[in-house]
């Protein structure tokens, strides 16, 4: 059934993103759970920052953290943007972490996709965390793909509703502006 228009207005699109990255979050958990000692990521590790843009939906909620920055933090944000992989990094320490979107949430996992074309799983794994011939048990990963629909759906809705092309992605160093 296909919403109406007044309905997908009056939605609260930012909260549903939020209450779908909690899910993703238990999932992660989870997942990091399994998998202890293993993984190499914490604070001051951005091997895995390299996103160059955003959906538009992730994007506002980018902005939303980033209008409550300290202006300290702002300047040296901007100062340091040019040379960084991701613009929004400071001293390799994500200035938005708690507002990161979902790809920065779930770098370092075994993450899993279904390729329906070659029926196989496809398995990406942040090589500090796993080396390259490392057999992961179908337990030990974390399956995206449902996620994403989700994502995509959420994105395409408040898209929607916003008169935005929900095909063209925000450039992370907009987000800057």
């Amino acid at each position: 059934m296909i919403k109406g228009k007044k309905e997908m207005v009056d939605r609260d699109f930012l909260q549903e993103y939020c209450d779908l990255v909690g899910r993703i979050d238990g999932e992660i958990k989870k997942t990091a759970e399994l998998h202890g000692g293993r993984l190499q990521c914490e604070p001051g590790c951005s091997q895995c920052c390299t996103i160059s843009s955003v959906l538009p939906l992730e994007a506002e909620l980018l902005r939303q953290a980033l209008v409550l920055l300290d202006e300290q933090v702002k300047k040296k944000m901007h100062a340091q943007a040019a040379g960084s992989p991701c613009p929004l990094l400071v001293d390799r320490l994500c200035v938005v972490y708690q507002s990161r979107p979902i790809i920065c949430r779930t770098h370092g996992l075994p993450i899993a996709y279904v390729d329906d074309e070659r029926q196989a799983i496809e398995v990406s794994a942040c090589p500090l965390n796993f080396a390259d011939e490392y057999d992961f048990d179908q337990q030990e990963l974390f399956f995206i793909d449902p996620f994403n629909t989700e994502l995509v759906t959420l994105n395409e809705e408040y898209c929607t509703v916003r008169g935005i092309n929900s095909m063209m992605r925000v450039p992370m160093q907009n987000l800057l502006d």
